[in-house]
C-alpha cells in the first residue's frame, strides 16, 4: 500500500534531520518553515538570497539549513557558482508546498507520531513493500531526489 504524503514527509525529515527524538523537531521544523517563508527573489518564488535568509533566520541557522538542504540525499536546493544564491529543486518545491499550509505543531505531530510498526524508508531503500525491504526498489516519495511525480 502506498504511503501517505504525511508518511513520506516523516521519512524525509528523519533522513534530513532525524536526531530530535521528540525534543528537537519543534526547533528544526520551525527553522525549516521559516526558511521556506523567506524564499522569493526577482527570479521567482522558488529562489533564495543568503542575505534574506540570514535576516529571517539568523546567519548560523540560515547557513546550517543551506548546508543540510544541499546535501546529497536531501537535494532540496541547487545553486550555480555559489550557494549564497540558489533555488529549489522539484523535490524542494514539493516540500515547500507541503509545509506552507501546515503549522509547526502539525509538522511535529507528523514526524513524532510514528510507531514501532511504521516502515521507515530512505532515498536508497524501500522498506514498505508487502515483505518489508525490497532490493533495488525506491519509494515514490515526492521529497526524495529524483522521485518527484
Amino acid at each position: 500500500m502506498p504511503k501517505t504524503i504525511e508518511q513520506n514527509f516523516a521519512d524525509w525529515e528523519g533522513n534530513a534531520f532525524g536526531f530530535g527524538y521528540g525534543t528537537g523537531e519543534p526547533h528544526t521544523l520551525r527553522a525549516l518553515k521559516s526558511f521556506f517563508d523567506a524564499l522569493g527573489t526577482r527570479n521567482g518564488d522558488h529562489c533564495y538570497e543568503y542575505e534574506k535568509l540570514e535576516e529571517a533566520l539568523t546567519a548560523p541557522v540560515a547557513w546550517l539549513l543551506i548546508n543540510v538542504l544541499c546535501r546529497h540525499g536531501v537535494d532540496v536546493i541547487e545553486y550555480g557558482t555559489s550557494p549564497r544564491y540558489g533555488w529549489l529543486t522539484a523535490e524542494g518545491i514539493a516540500l515547500r508546498d507541503f509545509i506552507k499550509d501546515r503549522t509547526v505543531g502539525e509538522l511535529v505531530d507528523i514526524c513524532c507520531g510514528r510507531t514501532q510498526d511504521d516502515d521507515v524508508c530512505y532515498p536508497d531503500a524501500c522498506n514498505c513493500g508487502p515483505g518489508g525491504y525490497q532490493e533495488g526498489v525506491k519509494c515514490q516519495n515526492p521529497f526524495w531526489p529524483g522521485h518527484h511525480p
